[in-house]
């Protein structure tokens, strides 16, 4: 009965080595080429937004370039209401020469008339 139970094995340690050492070699040169995609993906990835933000910045300084014409007409006009808006108000004197003038005239007229 106790034959039964008792099972040879049998292997040899240096195979079980070399399987080893075989498959830790497939394992990282499987691993490196998913790194090396992967790498290969990020950069371009990132060319692709460095080409999106020159883009961007383009598009922008088109932006800027077309407000700034806008406010600059290119034929210059000039206005004529306020050439006449500011000859009418250099016509009449401040408010406060006025109630100065006003003022002393109503002290002459009391005087001549006390």
């Amino acid at each position: 009965m106790l034959d039964l139970l008792v099972v040879e094995l049998k292997f040899n340690f240096y195979l079980v080595i070399g399987l080893m050492a075989i498959s830790a070699l497939i394992g990282h040169a499987i691993r490196s080429s998913q790194l090396h995609k992967l790498k290969k993906r990020v950069e371009e990835l990132e060319k692709e937004m460095l080409a999106n933000h020159a883009e961007i910045l383009q598009v922008q300084k088109e932006k800027i370039d077309l407000l700034k014409m806008m406010e600059q007409p290119a034929i210059p006009v000039i206005p004529l209401n306020t050439s006449k808006d500011e000859k009418a108000a250099d016509k009449l004197p401040d408010v406060a020469t006025r109630k100065k003038m006003l003022g002393l005239a109503e002290q002459q007229i009391k005087r001549q008339s006390s």
